[in-house]
């Protein structure tokens, strides 16, 4: 049987733990490997997540943030449009000829299996592997360091400053270059970021969102169908205690497709009284509502040893 292979549709496959703005970054790019003005309606991004068993198998220790966790977060990535359930760990030509999948996309960092071997040499052999650039200064094992140190250096670091440029970025809509979310400055008259519409109805959505996981959006998520009316606009901030900066928190708050922006270090005092706010602890998550920052936090230090071990293993 022939299979039809489109080059508008993408293959990337991942564990990604924690789902951080690193991951959504290579998602972003293996978006824009797509050129929307040739897609003919037939781009997808299909992203292959591992389970939490052929991560056990391959990398000697099992994720932080549980199969379905990773699975819902991935799903609500602006620029994912399906999500495959346990995929391989070694990226297969059968599995992307499935769901009609030219090429597979990484970062430029090699990922081996349990034997030691690249798990995309096959892809790369014939010719079907797309190399894109690594987020820099930020992965799943630096933040389990932090957790396990207590540290809390990372908030001084030059390259924690979020610039306009990342913002821009992280704001793009579904197709990947294309305006989409905007950005705000601690007032909702300083726009730094113009997204696709100027938000006119808004509802600002407060909390911490340290850590961020599938329990704050899953709130996302019901927030906007409560407010059909409204945009859905995070207000982001950040103190010396919290383990991800302001930048890890925006850039990866961004990539969520039910929220229309975020606001960065928001005066609440200059807001108009026709805007509502929320509270998202106030917000029943649902199927995640058990997932918070505690809950993640003690997941590595109930099993310090073990992650302690993984993280020398990485060069910490």
């Amino acid at each position: 049987m022939t299979v039809h292979l489109w080059e508008e549709k993408v293959w990337i496959d991942g564990c990604f733990d924690f789902t951080h703005h690193g991951h959504a970054g290579v998602f972003l790019q293996a978006r824009q490997t797509i050129d929307p003005e040739v897609s003919g309606g037939n781009d997808a991004l299909i992203c292959g997540i591992h389970s939490d068993e052929d991560i056990r198998v391959n990398k000697g220790c099992l994720p932080v943030m549980q199969e379905r966790e990773r699975y819902e977060h991935a799903r609500a990535n602006r620029w994912c449009d399906q999500v495959i359930e346990g995929a391989p760990y070694v990226t297969h030509p059968d599995v992307m000829n499935k769901y009609g999948c030219m090429y597979v996309v990484h970062g430029d960092d090699i990922t081996l299996d349990k034997d030691g071997n690249d798990c995309y040499q096959e892809m790369k052999d014939c010719g079907r592997y797309k190399c894109v650039k690594r987020t820099a200064g930020v992965s799943t094992s630096d933040i389990i360091q932090r957790i396990l140190t207590g540290s809390r250096d990372h908030h001084s670091r030059p390259d924690e400053v979020v610039t306009l440029e990342e913002l821009i970025k992280y704001s793009y809509d579904r197709d990947g270059y294309g305006p989409g979310c905007t950005v705000y400055r601690e007032t909702l008259d300083n726009i730094v970021v113009r997204g696709k519409t100027v938000p006119e109805r808004l509802v600002i959505v407060e909390g911490n969102f340290d850590l961020f996981h599938i329990g704050h959006i899953s709130k996302f998520k019901k927030i906007r169908a409560d407010h059909p009316d409204r945009h859905v606009i995070v207000s982001v901030r950040t103190n010396e205690d919290d383990i991800m900066t302001l930048k890890e928190k925006a850039l990866s708050i961004l990539s969520c497709k039910y929220i229309d922006g975020v606001v960065l270090d928001l005066d609440m005092g200059t807001l108009a009284t026709d805007i509502v706010t929320i509270q998202i602890d106030d917000i029943d998550g649902g199927e995640f509502d058990y997932l918070t920052k505690e809950t993640i936090v003690n997941r590595i230090i109930s099993q310090r040893d073990e992650y302690v071990s993984r993280n020398k293993r990485k060069g910490f």
